[in-house]
């Protein structure tokens, strides 16, 4: 194979936070390892997410599509400068990314994933460990929609309200002395790649409460015209976190048209030389938390097209098992 001519330097696009840098230099160390590993530098913009925090997170994504079009206010703007060959490839949060990319962009590579559950963050100086032990009417602060929802059915004597910003911000609300907050809920990869794991004062299980589609990985997105980058991205791919991630993505593309229902999943990968099976289990659940249909597949995995056809099962079997009618209700 003849070795590819990379652009010196080669641009990384990534947003201007400290999450998003730390990830993007994360990929870029992967990729430098390579023996003809191009000069790389990162190269910032702002996504349309980053613009308004105020807006709830749910309506902003229903003013795009629904929660996974919606996906698109942390992406379309990088986007536009991949495509226009400002920069050369994106690094994104995977569950930021919507299912279906614009047209000529690729998903080159997924990361090795880093612990995918949801963390429960008390404030300083709590003395609750767990969400189980608040008391009545407590509120918990978390601007997504899936949290919400598995808040309400997992324990519908709390309360929920929104809470946006980046993680610093959420921490500074919880924190404060007038908090209405007795805990928020972030995602665990986020705050351990912070350097703030001592922040985590519960792992919540997947199996009770899933997590989002693509949380705790990487997605490198790259153009479809441009081989060279395709190649050079491979360098920081993980199969086992790709396939999980394939079969994850699959099923939320065959369900989600524009809805904005919560769904949450569970993956796990077992090793070729244990098998080679991908379970995938999936939640589609109601907003009110009173309603949701769950289901599970296990089958042998040992391609991209193998974890894909997973997902279409996974999706079919809850469609099968009454989740379009709550897909419908939150169309």
């Amino acid at each position: 194979m003849a070795a590819h001519t990379y652009p010196s330097p080669t641009l990384l696009g990534s947003r201007k936070s400290d999450l998003a840098l730390i990830q993007a230099r994360y990929v870029m160390a992967q990729i430098e390892k390579l023996p003809d590993a191009p000069k790389i530098e990162i190269q910032t913009g702002t996504a349309a997410g980053d613009k308004d925090k105020i807006t709830p997170f749910l309506e902003l994504s229903k003013q795009t599509g629904g929660s996974d079009l919606g996906k698109s206010l942390w992406t379309n703007e990088l986007e536009a400068d991949l495509v226009a060959g400002k920069v050369h490839f994106l690094v994104h949060s995977l569950k930021d990314m919507p299912t279906t990319l614009p047209p000529n962009c690729l998903l080159g590579a997924i990361t090795e994933r880093e612990d995918p559950s949801d963390a429960v963050v008390m404030p300083k100086g709590s003395k609750y460990t767990s969400i189980d032990e608040l008391p009545a009417g407590s509120v918990v602060g978390s601007s997504s929609s899936r949290r919400r929802a598995l808040i309400r059915k997992n324990w519908p004597h709390l309360e929920v309200e929104e809470c946006r910003g980046n993680v610093d911000t959420r921490l500074a609300k919880l924190d404060a002395a007038d908090s209405k907050f007795s805990c928020i809920l972030l995602a665990t990869a986020g705050l351990l790649r912070l350097g703030l794991g001592h922040r985590v004062t519960q792992r919540l299980q997947a199996n009770v409460f899933p997590y989002a589609v693509g949380q705790a990985a990487l997605g490198i997105e790259v153009t479809a015209d441009s081989p060279a980058m395709q190649q050079l991205v491979l360098a920081a791919d993980h199969k086992p976190s790709r396939w999980r991630c394939m079969a994850e993505r699959a099923m939320l593309r065959t369900l989600q048209g524009g809805c904005s229902s919560p769904i949450g999943v569970y993956t796990h990968y077992e090793s070729p030389e244990n098998g080679g099976k991908l379970c995938l289990g999936a939640t589609v659940v109601d907003m009110a938390g009173d309603k949701h249909v769950s289901t599970e597949e296990l089958r042998l995995v040992e391609s991209d097209e193998d974890a894909e056809a997973l997902g279409l099962t996974v999706a079919k079997k809850l469609l099968d098992g009454g989740a379009s009618g709550l897909l419908q209700r939150h169309a």
